[in-house]
């Protein structure tokens, strides 16, 4: 659940005002860090609205190869101790899918990071699996790093 300051934050940007206008604004020095923190975690919203086609079928992507996970672990049809264990990933993808549809910075760093070793296993670098892990990297990264340029980076000001 979102706190004030973070819904704060999200209706600014809303308004489209500037990460260093927020930053000004709504500093004190209690809550500088998580502010700064809040602020480089979120994009604005003209680059929400620039990327949002690319955002979505990178969505569309992940969901898939969730629900499509999810359906192999029905069809086994083994209910034991390990199933619990089978969900792990599925849960994280869901979380991942969360912060990647709220267009949060580290929903992109974790989806890179956890698909590319996902790349370890076997199983996830046959032809078809493969070419989308690659392409889910590929995009992530892609959108990582067009909607959280250094430039707009928000740094602790000494003073």
């Amino acid at each position: 659940m979102p706190g004030a300051l973070e819904k704060q934050v999200e209706e600014q940007l809303r308004l489209g005002k500037g990460k260093k206008k927020i930053y000004n604004s709504l500093q004190t020095p209690d809550n500088r860090a998580k502010l700064i923190f809040i602020l480089n975690n979120k994009t604005t919203l003209a680059r929400r609205r620039e990327y949002l086609w690319i955002n979505l079928f990178l969505s569309a992507a992940l969901l898939g190869m969730t629900v499509r996970r999810l359906l192999a672990i029905s069809f086994t049809g083994h209910f034991d101790f390990y199933l619990f264990f089978d969900f792990i990933v599925p849960t994280i993808n869901f979380y991942v899918l969360r912060e990647i549809l709220q267009f949060q910075r580290a929903g992109y760093q974790f989806l890179t990071i956890l698909t590319a070793l996902a790349l370890v296993y076997p199983q996830n670098r046959q032809l078809p699996d493969l070419l989308i892990n690659i392409g889910m990297i590929a995009l992530s990264l892609f959108l990582y790093f067009r909607m959280f340029p250094r430039e707009e980076t928000v740094a602790p000001q000494n003073g």
